[in-house]
This record gives C-alpha cells, structure tokens and sequence, in this order.
C-alpha cells in the first residue's frame, strides 16, 4: 500500500490522521506486509444425541509488537494475535457458543461486512471481536423466511465496571432472494437478503477524577445498529455471478461505544488535573483504569461517554465475463461525535476529529478458484476540533489516500 501521509501502519481504520502543514502529512510511505494472512483450523465432534458440537481456532499476525521494535522486526517478525477461538453447541432448543467471535453487536461475521481490499473494519463500521457467551435460537432455517434471536454476555468494556456487557439482536433473512457477497477480501459466496437489528448496553466505573481517587463515577453506555444486505440483482447459481449486484448499508449509533468501531478514539483524552499552586513538581497525574477515547469527565469532573454515529454503504458488481470471477465494488461512510467537542478543552481540540468521511474502489478478480487479487483506492478525511485562523475560519482538515494491491490465497 502507498499512503499520500504518515498517518497510517498497514491498517488504517479509524485512526486519526496527521493534520496537514506539518511533516507527517507533507510526505508519504509505501509499506508491504504478509501480517493480514490468516490460519486456522474448524473442528467437530460426533454427534451427542441430537446435539452438534464444533468449534474454531484462529490466528493472525497484528499481534502487539514490542514498543522497541525496529521497523524490519515489526514487518518480518510480527507477533501471532488470536482472532476467532470457539466452541458451539447446536441443539433442538437453542444454540449456544462459548469463547471469543465477532460481537453480536452489528451482527458481526453475518454477511453484512463491506467489500473491501482495506483491512476491516473499513472507517465507520462496527468490526470487534470479544470473549462472550451467547444464545441464539433460529427460527424456520428452511423455509423461505429465516428469524435468527440471540443475546450474549460479552466481555466488558472496562473490567472494573464488574458487570460484562449485555449485547442481544434479531435477524431477518429471505432464503428465496439470494445475491453474491464478499466480506473484506474474502472469497465471494451467495446469500440470502439479510436485515439485522442489534443493540449493546453497558456500565462504566471510572475513577474519581484525582490524583489519589477514593471512588468510582459510575456512567451507562448504549448501542444500536441497523444492518442490511440486499441484493439488487440476484446470483444466478452458486457458480455463476455474472451481473449480480449487491448493496451492503450499516447505520450504528451510541455513547460510550467508540471501541466497537476498529481503533476509534477521535483522539478524546482525559484531561489534566488541575494544579492549585501551579508549580507542583511533579505535576498531578490522573491515572484512568478504562481505554483511551470511551468516555472522559467534563469541566465539572462528571463522567460523560462519548457519543458517536455512523453511516457506511457498500456496492458491488460482478461483471458478466468468466461466471463473475471478476467485481468491482465501493464503500462510502461517515461518523461524527456530537460531543467530543464540548467534552474537549480548548487548548487540546487540535487534537481531535468530530467527523471523517471515507471512500474507496476496488477491483477483484479470481485468477483461479483459490487465487485472488484485489485493486483499491482509498479515502479518508478528518474534521478536526480546533480553529487556529479564528472562529469565523473553517476547522482544519486532515487528508489520506491510499492506493493498495494485495494478493490472496484459499485452501
């Protein structure tokens, strides 16, 4: 991948970028990397009865790097990262899985992922995985509409909110009405028109905001998401993809969910204690027990999540020659904070973004059945906080454009 900034590693996500004017966003880097490349192994069990058990084990290679890593270690060394690590239990009553998968949230893993060369999650989508424990129950899997119920328990956002996450969703599918999908840079596959609704609540408890806090502030975080796959023009067979096309559309909004979207901070901080005599040495330091960008406290020391919401729709085409072994595709989002600005001290809202647009164009084709290449631009652009040339003056704006090629192999 080429970038037109040094804003970006191999993934770009939702990472903030670097504002322009400076050295960072004046010059740009080229980078090659085999860390996307994924293994693993689906397993089963004999059949118990009338219950099926299997599970999946999966590994990637975005492990966390040493932060003395030199660039040739991070690039030919990385470290293993668990991705998918499972065991599910079918049964005539319900479903139960057991260990860590894509979030029910956003009805991750589903089919409702953007087709995409960019490493997901593309900028605005829901894209996490977590340790949970989650029931689902599916209603008329052969007849010609599909119900899917879940609810699960999750890991929590922040271990000291004592209670795991609660995530629960229902999904409709149309078995009669089937269309081609890739997630990402996977391997095209035909599926049903698909609609999910989901939602996510959680607790915080934060720290007093002190140098030596006593207590914790207590604050609740929620979720919603709507997903959609729909296929305009339907797959004419398993086999065959020619002229199907396909349209993929999230919409999501929350407080206090920004660590569902992959690397999303808006660059949200907390803020500085105050220093009373203004020469304590050294200075008062707030120690947070909770990520970086999820919530934060006001000038008031109240604790406030930060509120987000996103739009991101996708489009594919799989073009008439060679039974659609070749489709282009396009992705477009937006997320903004509605608060991120007030919840911002003045003198550190160069340091945030409210807003980022992205797009990008991609262009696949399956050389052989287990051989693909992927072409793609991409765009993203940050509105960030601050108002350096005066109020009446539009807020900076940070750019990227990243032009990608990669290669995969199936087996």
């Amino acid at each position: 991948m080429h970038d037109t900034s040094l804003a970006y590693g191999p993934a770009a996500n939702n990472t903030i970028l670097v504002r322009p004017g400076t050295y960072a966003g004046a010059h740009a880097r080229s980078q090659l990397t085999v860390a996307n490349s994924q293994v693993g192994l689906r397993f089963s069990a004999p059949d118990y009865g009338r219950i099926k058990t299997s599970g999946r084990a999966e590994i990637d290679f975005f492990g966390i790097q040493p932060t003395d890593a030199t660039e040739q270690a991070t690039f030919t060394t990385p470290s293993i990262r668990m991705r998918l690590f499972y065991m599910k239990l079918e049964t005539p009553i319900v479903d139960v899985l057991v260990g860590q998968y894509h979030d029910l949230f956003a009805w991750g893993g589903e089919g409702f992922y953007q087709t995409s060369l960019a490493f997901l999650g593309v900028a605005g989508e829901i894209y996490h995985r977590n340790p949970q424990i989650r029931v689902s129950k599916t209603i008329g899997a052969e007849s010609a509409v599909k119900l899917d119920l879940a609810v699960a328990a999750v890991r929590p956002v922040q271990r000291d909110s004592e209670v795991p996450d609660v995530q629960a969703g229902i999904k409709l599918a149309v078995n009669g009405w089937r269309g081609a999908n890739a997630q990402g840079f996977g391997q095209p596959t035909v599926m049903p028109l698909a609609i999910g609704v989901s939602g996510v609540g959680r607790r915080f408890a934060v720290a007093e905001f002190l140098t030596n806090p006593g207590d914790a502030k207590i604050a609740f975080g929620w979720g919603a998401a709507v997903n959609a796959f729909l296929p305009l023009i339907p797959a004419r067979s398993d086999t065959d993809r020619s002229n199907a096309v396909s349209v993929t559309g999230e919409v999501s909004v929350g407080s206090g969910i920004s660590d569902l979207y992959t690397g999303l901070t808006g660059g949200a901080l907390f803020p500085l204690l105050p220093d009373p005599s203004g020469n304590l040495v050294p200075p008062p330091v707030y120690r947070p027990n909770i990520d970086s960008g999820i919530v934060t406290y006001d000038s008031n020391s109240n604790l406030k999540p930060i509120d987000w919401r996103s739009l991101v729709l996708g489009l594919q085409y799989y073009l008439p020659v060679a039974e659609g072994r070749i489709w282009i595709s396009a992705t477009a989002s937006r997320i903004e904070s509605t608060n991120i600005l007030s919840l911002t001290p003045e003198g550190s809202r160069g340091g945030i973004f409210t807003r980022q647009d992205y797009v990008d164009g991609n262009l696949f084709a399956a050389v052989t059945p287990d051989v693909q290449v992927g072409l793609s631009y991409q765009m993203t652009q940050q509105t960030f906080g601050d108002r350096p040339f005066g109020e009446s003056k539009p807020h900076p704006v940070g750019r990227n454009q990243r032009g990608e090629i990669g290669f995969r192999l199936f087996f």
